[in-house]
């Protein structure tokens, strides 16, 4: 599904959502402890040490290399990363290693300071004080780490897709937020890469924006329904000149992932269906294992129930 990211303040329950994250997903999970026991295995126990207490011990090169504890540290985790489905980064600067990579997805978790003191207040016995200071210091070293590191802020904004607050949610709810968004970015990055396999075109968009209102009506019964969908998510090309140029192509209307079928809609005269139907002919015989289906507007309750019927 995803690299999934987790920056957090000091008692904003980032942990408890990565563990919650790791038991859900049934997935590894890294933090720092596990960085430094697997990440550097033929290292003494003192420079482990010095690892885990200074951020700028990891600027240091290793013996008879050119290589830093960082770089070391950046490469483990991105041939890890490239191994596995499904993995949780815990603090490391993972938002920003893992900036760019279309298969990550990199949240912040917050909460309010009061909010975050009561937590540590109640969890280890201290006094308000001890757990101001406590949280003081904890989000100096998050910040410090990826500053001297990365030289980036691990407060700015731009380094995550979605930021969370514990103030009113619970773990439960925040995981429930991250795994639907991994599973909706998820999707689209599996359209993106069909479309580069078989040279379609990736038509997808970040709004949705409604041709007519008969596509408008169909997707809230889907929605009523419970049956995921995507609107024109790609564009198949499927008539081209002697140069190549395309001359004719076809967006199905929507695409129901669970049921991998793209469906168009029509209200159009028969002559008008028959050259949609013709062109979905077209697009499942030059896209083999491509399901298009036409659906006329009588037909819309019918094929959502039976959708429903079977799992929708």
């Amino acid at each position: 599904m995803a690299i999934i990211t987790i920056s957090r303040q000091n008692g904003s329950l980032g942990e408890e959502l990565a563990e919650q994250l790791k038991s859900r997903l049934q997935c590894d999970m890294i933090t720092r402890s596990y960085a430094l026991e697997n990440f550097f295995t033929d290292l003494p126990e003192d420079v482990k040490e010095r690892l885990n207490e200074s951020a700028k011990y990891f600027l240091n090169t290793l013996p008879d290399s050119d290589k830093t504890y960082k770089d070391i540290l950046v490469e483990r985790l991105r041939a890890f990363a490239a191994e596995r489905e499904n993995l949780i980064i815990v603090g490391l600067g993972g938002c920003v290693i893992f900036k760019n990579d279309p298969k990550a997805i990199n949240i912040r978790v917050y909460a309010d300071e009061k909010t975050r003191i009561d937590r540590l207040t109640r969890r280890y016995n201290i006094d308000e004080e001890e757990a101001e200071s406590s949280i003081a210091i904890g989000d100096r070293k998050h910040k410090r780490f990826v500053s001297i590191l990365y030289d980036q802020d691990l407060a700015s904004p731009d380094l995550y897709d979605l930021t969370l607050s514990t103030d009113r949610m619970s773990v439960e709810e925040c995981a429930d937020a991250v795994i639907a968004l991994a599973t909706k970015h998820d999707l689209r990055l599996k359209i993106s890469r069909e479309t580069e396999s078989n040279n379609s075109i990736d038509h997808q968009t970040s709004t949705v924006v409604f041709k007519n209102p008969t596509e408008e009506e169909f997707a809230r019964i889907l929605d009523m329904y419970n049956i995921e969908w995507m609107y024109e998510p790609k564009t198949f090309p499927i008539e081209w000149d002697s140069e190549g140029n395309i001359k004719m192509a076809f967006s199905p209307d929507f695409y129901l992932p669970k049921f991998d079928i793209y469906l168009e809609l029509t209200t159009m005269e028969q002559k008008y269906v028959t050259k949609k139907n013709k062109k979905a002919r077209m697009v499942m015989e030059l896209y083999p294992g491509t399901n298009v289906r036409i659906v006329y507007k009588k037909d819309f309750l019918a094929l959502a129930e039976r959708f429903k019927q079977f799992g929708g």
